[in-house]
């Protein structure tokens, strides 16, 4: 067989599943800091639109823009999450179906492996009892 057995080229497959896991892990974990970042604005901005002052309605526009920017951000990051949540699940599933195809090429290795000796074994004992009654 090129490049090795079936289980090794299966495990390189899996290290490389496994990567892109954790890689889309991360961005998930991004997302979530972003969303969480988004929601402390929002509080802030809200925070602010509560404080009477004499200068409060001058800047009124400019505080409710700024939530609905914040908003669509919040949306938006949202959204984008969900489709990470869908991605990393099918990205674990891949992985789940590679780990198995490994140890089932693993124990075929295995079985194989202690064939071919049970064989020679058998080989050496007949070469051995041929011998004998000479």
């Amino acid at each position: 067989m090129r490049g090795g057995s079936r289980s090794d080229r299966l495990g390189r497959v899996l290290a490389v599943q496994q990567q892109k896991r954790k890689l889309a892990e991360w961005k998930l974990a991004e997302m979530v800091r972003e969303e969480e970042a988004l929601r402390a604005t929002e509080i802030e901005l809200l925070d602010t639109l509560g404080r009477q002052s004499l200068m409060q309605g001058l800047f009124l526009d400019a505080k409710v823009s700024a939530l609905r920017r914040n908003d669509l951000a919040l949306r938006e990051t949202q959204e984008r999450q969900a489709a990470a949540r869908g991605a990393l699940t099918e990205i674990r599933r891949i992985e789940k179906r590679i780990e198995r195809a490994t140890e089932t090429a693993a124990r075929a290795d295995r079985s194989a492996a202690e064939r071919v000796g049970l064989l020679e074994a058998l080989d050496e004992h007949l070469v051995a009892q041929a011998a004998s009654f000479k």
